[in-house]
């Protein structure tokens, strides 16, 4: 789904800057309007790395916990 849904999104992206900067005549508000959609598209994914990383990190710990736990009742 990933490999359809980013070309579309894309695509349809490049479609609206090019009606927005055919309404305005001023290239500056299509290039403002993809920074914010590049800056929020980036930042979920970084958020969604970061979050991935949290909770990995969080099921070593337990894991590491319940296997001394186990260790020390036998």
């Amino acid at each position: 789904m990933k490999r359809i849904y980013s070309p579309l999104l894309e695509g349809i992206l490049a479609l609206y800057l090019g009606f927005e900067w055919i309404q305005t005549n001023n290239i500056l508000a299509p290039i403002i309007t993809h920074g914010i959609y590049s800056a929020v598209v980036l930042g979920h994914g970084l958020w969604k790395i970061h979050d991935h990383r949290r909770r990995l990190r969080e099921r070593i710990k337990q894991l590491k916990s319940e296997s001394k736990n186990n260790a020390n009742t036998f």
